[in-house]
């Protein structure tokens, strides 16, 4: 195979994971602007090891891969120099409309996966809302299916744990 059609093969892969790879990065940062630096580096490192890839798991294994450690890597980067935030945002809103509620509950749960350590956050998205099974988990993580089970339990006791002592503020105001 020549370099244009190698080329051409990169593009066309690219292009049919690009939405759900952006996507997957929005919910592993928390932040659409992060999301899309993130899905960049990947991007350029997957230009750049394109040659390497050697068609033994999926591309979107793979690229999923990369966007982790991309993501890993900025998360290390900014956990030294940026303080982390304990404390959620507010869940009170000046309008109790049921429409308003929803937007802020979605946002809340956003918030707190995005405050999930990083590994955490990793499994339950992909597991969650990616829909990947345990097993592709456990590859593509380089984890055991076990300590995927593991992880998605912490990090689902740990938000249920947050939500719902929020929530139940929220009930009683």
């Amino acid at each position: 195979m020549g370099r244009s059609s190698d080329k051409r093969d990169l593009d066309r892969l690219v292009s049919s994971h690009l939405p759900e790879t952006l996507r997957f990065a929005t919910r592993l940062t928390g932040s659409a602007d992060r999301a899309e630096e993130v899905v960049a580096e990947a991007l350029v490192r997957v230009s750049r090891g394109w040659e390497s890839f050697r068609g033994e798991a999926r591309f979107r294994t793979w690229l999923y891969r990369i966007v982790i450690n991309v993501f890993r890597d900025g998360h290390a980067a900014r956990s030294r120099t940026e303080p982390l935030k304990d404390d959620p945002p507010d869940p009170r809103s000046p309008d109790p409309a049921s429409e308003a509620w929803a937007s802020e509950l979605g946002q809340l749960v956003a918030d707190r996966v995005s405050a999930l350590p990083p590994r955490q956050r990793e499994v339950l998205v992909l597991i969650a809302y990616e829909g990947l099974s345990p097993a592709e988990v456990a590859r593509l993580l380089a984890i055991s299916e076990a300590n995927v089970h593991a992880t998605l339990h912490v990090a689902r006791r740990r938000l249920r744990a947050q939500l719902g002592s929020l929530l139940m503020e929220r009930c009683d105001e």
